[in-house]
């Protein structure tokens, strides 16, 4: 087996037998991996202080074989942000949920040419962990827009000119118009249902 090292978002983990776990997560290049964890739930010392949570930025080390699509094994992770500010918030939480949830539904196993997939999610997460509650709605609407329209499944209209020239780390200026908060107020329900919907018909069996 190769020996790597690399970067991940984790979006959701699984308990395996008594002490494993599986963690699903996306890598830098947009690439979504699988990763058995064996005895994860007791080495204090290799994945102890719940470093295999979703939300965390980690680094992994780990070994894969060769042409494989065999699920990779975890030797060990390093924790470089766990977005402790959105845990202690219910919304926040809610929010930066969901929008692993649509992640995980559209990564694609071996896929290395979706780098910006894993630049949205964490931009998002980012934006979520230092908002405020006010800002929220329009932050989803930012999300849901931007997810939308690089997944090629949007018709874009003029009212979504704000949302998608802006990058995520600017939803707070674009909350500051009022303008803008009447949009998310009309809006968010709606495209949130047409993401729901695409992500339902887009799920690659994760």
């Amino acid at each position: 087996m190769n020996e790597k090292q690399d970067r991940f978002i984790i979006l959701k983990k699984i308990k395996y037998g008594e002490a494993d776990l599986i963690v699903h997560a996306i890598g830098t290049d947009g690439a979504k991996s699988s990763f058995l964890a064996k005895g994860a739930l007791k080495s204090k010392k290799r994945f102890g202080g719940g470093i295999l949570e979703p939300l965390h930025f980690v680094s992994f080390t780990y070994k894969e074989k060769p042409e494989s699509t065999q699920m990779k094994t975890l030797s060990e992770a390093s924790l470089i942000e766990d977005f402790k500010d959105i845990r202690s918030d219910y919304d926040k939480l809610e929010l930066a949920l969901f929008i692993l949830n649509c992640v995980s539904h559209v990564s694609l196993e071996g896929d290395q040419n979706s780098e910006f997939l894993f630049n949205l999610t964490g931009h998002s997460l980012r934006a979520v962990a230092v908002a405020i509650a006010t800002n929220l709605r329009v932050l989803r609407l930012h999300f849901c827009l931007k997810f939308l329209y690089q997944q090629g499944v949007v018709s874009i209209e003029n009212w979504m000119t704000p949302f998608l020239k802006a990058n995520m780390n600017e939803s707070a200026q674009l909350a500051e118009y009022a303008e803008i908060q009447e949009l998310a107020e009309q809006y968010t329900d709606s495209i949130e249902t047409l993401v729901i919907q695409y992500i339902k018909t887009a799920d690659s069996g994760f």
